[in-house]
């Protein structure tokens, strides 16, 4: 057990600069073997029942395994500050490394313990940041008597779930105030904000009717359509202008291929109909993103990114026979209808959505804030107790 009382001693490493003095710091190679993994093309099957994982999680089914487990799978290439731990059998493909854990060490420790790697000071190539099993072999953690371990796994265990539970109840709440957001905007977009206004049918299953004075056209006779010519490689982490992937996060990079107002979308990936940025500025995008620019005098830009946003996933559902959405084509985003008033309305509309989502987006960014400072806290909590800096 560890104890208010108990001494320490300096370990000459900066991250942990000293641990219980009956401890040991020892290197990763005395907590557990490292295994490489292996291409998984020949042995995927959606309905395997072993899970293949790669370094961002899970990423399909086989009936074979590399390993029973338990295990901390960590990244070779790719993503590297990610390890996570499996208990059953698993395979994992080969930019991961797998860990066969030695007998004398609670595994959840041992994994406790790979959380608070700091993987960037080890980590080679800048374009995707790798680890040798060399490297990986001689970082040295914390190693307290097999029971302590099994004491410090226990807390960790019981304090992560219930930081989880937090989380996923706050994600729900987030989710919620979104769906609640995207309702008004939809509603603004589709049918105006005057109740009273006669509607006119459009033909189409989607959206039925609009307001009887609005206009219909193609997306093709709004907006100029082309793609990028960049990787996600190309990202430079503090770069000096936005770079824009198919992902909602934006990366950074050190040049510019546009300069001014622009609506882009992912071309293909799980974003697909999901994720659209509106900007005004220089900026750089990735070759499966299409940007829409050189906007018709008849639509604002901030109203078509609105209107693209609430309704292109419909559109998109109708050529597509599973649940999701792997890509869309030029022709289907060219022949994309819109419907919008003239231009003094759409500014009315546009100031109508900032008043109505104003507290929901304050709402939505407290949760979140508050989700990154539990995360902070867990990650804390979890180098004070692997570290012997918490009474247990």
């Amino acid at each position: 057990m560890i104890a208010a009382e108990v001494k320490y001693k300096k370990t000459g490493n900066e991250w942990v600069p000293e641990i219980p003095e009956h401890w040991e710091f020892r290197r990763l190679k005395n907590f557990a073997e490292i295994g490489s993994g292996q291409d998984q093309k020949g042995i995927e099957n959606d309905n395997g029942k072993y899970s293949i994982y790669g370094t961002g999680g899970l990423m399909g089914k086989t009936n074979e395994f590399l390993y029973e487990g338990p295990s901390v799978i960590l990244g070779r290439k790719g993503t590297i500050d990610n390890p996570f731990y499996v208990t059953e059998p698993f395979w994992t493909v080969d930019t991961a490394y797998y860990t066969k854990i030695k007998g004398n060490v609670d595994p959840r420790f041992f994994f406790y313990c790979c959380l608070t790697i700091q993987f960037d000071y080890y980590k080679y190539g800048s374009a995707v940041p790798s680890m040798s099993q060399k490297d990986l072999n001689q970082i040295r953690l914390p190693y307290p008597p097999f029971e302590e371990q099994k004491v410090i796994a226990d807390y960790l265990d019981t304090q992560s779930a219930k930081i989880t539970r937090f989380i996923q109840t706050k994600q729900r709440f987030i989710e919620l105030l979104k769906e609640q957001r995207q309702s008004i905007i939809t509603n603004a977009v589709t049918k105006g904000i005057d109740d009273d206004v006669k509607m006119k049918e459009t033909g189409v299953d989607w959206i039925p009717s609009i307001p009887e004075n609005w206009n219909k056209r193609r997306l093709r006779f709004l907006v100029k359509i082309t793609t990028g010519k960049k990787n996600t490689e190309d990202r430079i982490s503090d770069g000096e202008y936005p770079f824009y992937v198919r992902s909602q996060t934006i990366e950074r990079i050190n040049s510019y291929s546009f300069d001014g107002e622009g609506i882009l979308t992912a071309g293909d990936g799980v974003g697909v109909g999901k994720v659209f940025h509106y900007v005004n500025g220089k900026f750089d995008f990735h070759q499966r993103v299409y940007l829409f620019y050189d906007i018709n005098k008849e639509i604002e830009g901030e109203f078509l990114f609105n209107y693209l946003q609430a309704n292109m996933m419909s559109e998109l559902m109708r050529y597509n026979s599973k649940s999701t959405v792997d890509s869309i084509r030029l022709p289907v985003i060219k022949n994309f209808l819109v419907v919008f008033p003239e231009r003094q309305e759409q500014k009315r509309i546009l100031e109508h959505i900032k008043t109505e989502t104003r507290t929901l987006d304050i709402a939505i960014s407290k949760a979140e804030r508050e989700i990154e400072l539990i995360k902070e806290y867990r990650e804390a909590m979890i180098a004070e107790a692997v570290t012997g800096k918490m009474k247990l």
